[in-house]
């Protein structure tokens, strides 16, 4: 075997004589397929540079500066049809009350619909998908009604898999909102198991201008669930729901001091560790819960004051 042949196996092993040297099979690099004798195909230190320095272009923040804040959809569904076998969720107008001062303190414009179809809510949803958020910051819905195992929500005549309303804002469906933070809060039950917890003592005690980009149609999420997959998701008849609250209240004190993901930390302690079921019913009382938050963003997220223009 010559020593050409020698390298070209060596450089190709395992992943077919077209891949390039840099990201193999999985992902084609952005600079381009090259063949494995190619004379112009970069080295592997030469693909690493490239890929720092279009890294680095990148502003590690996402753009807060625009006119407006965005839209902050807020769709409470209390009443649902006796088809649906779903009932009343007592408590939450307190949750759309809650959620409507803390993001109108950080400068969102707040539009809250109440028992809506599974056919009203896509309606609403393509008018998101449809309106112009050239000038805006960012997008946030607030969903709040019952839920099940497998990602559905509950309309109020029946059930609609979360990511179908979600797909509507996605960059594909939504251009101007590409590149920009799309944040979902779903109150919802996603199961029916029961969170019975544990005790535990913690040893820490309690106490740019950019040309084109292409990225991936989900970048730029972030979707925080009340609890994790399969499990029930609680709320008080009066108070509201735990997560709901929780969020509210984080959002309200410290919304516009600290980072996305330091406030949904927060929250996630708050409901850990501040909450816990009371029942009549043996086999409902002292349940806990636990938020779950998908992130996808790909960037720090601040909501600081906006400064008047």
């Amino acid at each position: 075997m010559s020593q050409e042949e020698k390298v070209s196996q060596e450089e190709t092993a395992g992943d077919g004589p077209e891949n390039p040297v840099g990201d193999l099979v999985d992902a084609f690099p952005r600079f381009g397929i090259y063949s494995a004798l190619d004379a112009n195909r970069p080295t592997a230190e030469e693909a690493m540079e490239i890929q720092k320095e279009k890294t680095y272009e990148i502003s590690p923040t996402y753009n807060m500066n625009h006119l407006r804040r965005g839209i902050a959809l807020i769709i409470n569904n209390e009443e649902f049809h006796q088809s649906t076998g779903m009932s009343t969720r007592g408590g939450s107008s307190r949750d759309v009350d809650s959620m409507r001062t803390a993001l109108t303190k950080l400068e969102f414009k707040v539009i809250a619909r109440n028992n809506m179809t599974v056919g009203q809510m896509k309606r609403i949803f393509g008018d998101i998908s449809a309106d112009d958020h050239t000038h805006n910051d960012c997008f946030l819905c607030v969903i709040l009604t019952h839920g099940d195992d497998g990602g559905v929500i509950y309309g109020t005549d029946g059930n609609i898999p979360l990511d179908d309303l979600i797909a509507y804002v996605l960059p594909n469906k939504c251009k101007n909102l590409a590149g920009k933070p799309k944040l979902f809060f779903v109150q919802a039950c996603r199961g029916t198991k029961l969170d019975k917890g544990m005790e535990v003592h913690d040893a820490l005690g309690f106490g740019p201008t950019m040309g084109a980009q292409k990225i991936p149609l989900w970048a730029d999420m972030l979707i925080a669930y009340s609890s994790v997959p399969g499990y029930y998701s609680w709320r008080n008849c009066k108070n509201g729901s735990w997560f709901i609250q929780s969020v509210a209240s984080v959002f309200e004190r410290f919304g516009q001091e600290l980072e996305i993901h330091q406030l949904m930390t927060k929250v996630n302690y708050q409901v850990a560790y501040e909450f816990e079921s009371k029942s009549n019913d043996y086999r409902m009382n002292r349940m806990k819960q636990v938020p779950c938050v998908a992130s996808m963003l790909t960037k720090e997220l601040h909501f600081y004051p906006k400064t008047p223009k």
